[in-house]
């Protein structure tokens, strides 16, 4: 069997190409780490994890440290035995979750490599053309309605909004919205946590008119409870996002019945195998899926696209974090277009890595066997 003879750990430091307004912070760029596993077989698994300060507790610094950390861990095993050498991961450190991600995404494209599969073969899918929504960050209404109309000449078909700075603001920007896109486009919001419950239930009251197919996380992440009385009291169907990483928040949602549709993000449920267990948890309870994004380059998006690919459950697609992105970091993956549709490839694995250019030029360290 294969053991882990390297691993390489890599620092991105992407520029968006403009700033991106949510809820809970501006952001400019991202620093997502990478985690290139070599085995004793020539072979190579690529993996990338988004740590995020407001979301999941980490960042950029302590990531890769964490990420030297579990390298230390991990090498001379066997990376085919992904169920012990993530549980090895969670039991030495509880937290990480993006870092986790990065390693889990490794291991499962490797595993891919090995049985000479695409990673949605592997995972018993079947090859799709996904269509992902764009995502509007937040501004002044007459400029998201710009951004939102120009998006749907170009062929989009589902649009994410980013809401949460007051009632009127929130009111005037999905109107322009709704206005200069017409009633045939789905649109979802996401609230990022900034609303209380009342606050909640009046907005998404007077939102009600205006055919919102989804609202995402209202409520601070820790108001489960809450959660499920906005749900019964609101004409917009409820999303969970801050309050759902693992499988325990899973089932705690979905036996107090607080949401309509759970978002698995791979760097929140640090990864694949933790995203699986969260979408059959919603399965069986009839809560649909969205498979979100924070600000992953194709190696992210690529992985998660080839997950939904096996997961019917999993509905709706925010896979557009890319277009946010000055230069992209990565080369292979899927073909992702303007307008939102991801079409999978059959190369092995996920099929994307870092290009040379970037691995030339990103903070890098190698673990190896002594």
């Amino acid at each position: 069997m294969p053991t882990i003879t390297k691993i390489e750990i890599i620092d991105l430091n992407i520029p968006f190409n403009h700033p991106f307004k949510i809820a809970l912070a501006v952001m400019n760029s991202a620093h997502n780490i990478i985690v290139r596993v070599h085995d004793s077989d020539g072979l190579i698994g690529v993996g990338e994890g988004i740590p995020s300060r407001f979301v999941t507790g980490e960042d950029a610094d302590n990531g890769f440290e964490s990420a030297k950390l579990y390298a230390q861990l991990l090498i001379g095993k066997n990376p085919l035995e992904i169920d012990t050498r993530l549980r090895e991961l969670e039991q030495y450190m509880l937290k990480n979750p993006a870092i986790r991600c990065a390693y889990d995404l490794a291991f499962y494209d490797l595993l891919a490599k090995h049985a000479e599969l695409p990673l949605y073969a592997l995972l018993g899918g079947e090859k799709k053309v996904l269509y992902s929504n764009r995502t509007i960050g937040i501004d002044e209404p007459d400029k998201m309605a710009k951004t939102a109309k120009q998006h749907v000449e170009n062929g989009v078909k589902a649009l994410k909004v980013k809401v949460g700075t007051g009632r009127n603001e929130d009111l005037a920007r999905i109107r322009a919205i709704r206005e200069a896109v017409g009633s045939s486009i789905p649109m979802r919001l996401d609230a990022n946590q900034a609303w209380d419950e009342i606050t909640a239930i009046n907005i998404l009251t007077a939102l009600a008119e205006y055919e919102i197919e989804v609202c995402e996380q209202p409520l601070p992440y820790w108001n489960i409870e809450g959660l499920k009385r906005v749900r019964e009291r609101s004409p917009i169907a409820i999303m969970a996002d801050e309050s759902s990483f693992d499988t325990h928040d899973a089932f705690r949602l979905a036996s107090l019945g607080a949401v309509d549709y759970f978002n698995i993000k791979l760097a929140k449920s640090a990864g694949i195998h933790g995203a699986l267990k969260i979408n059959a948890i919603g399965e069986a309870a009839g809560i649909k899926c969205m498979l979100g994004g924070m600000s992953e380059s194709l190696i992210g998006v690529s992985a998660g696209a080839h997950l939904v690919c096996a997961c019917p459950n999993i509905s709706l697609h925010d896979l557009d974090s890319p277009f946010h992105f000055a230069e992209e970091p990565s080369i292979g993956g899927v073909d992702f277009q303007a307008n939102g549709t991801v079409t999978l490839s059959d190369a092995h694995g996920h099929g994307a890595d870092v290009s040379p250019e970037w691995m030339e030029r990103s903070k890098k360290i190698v673990i190896s066997e002594k």
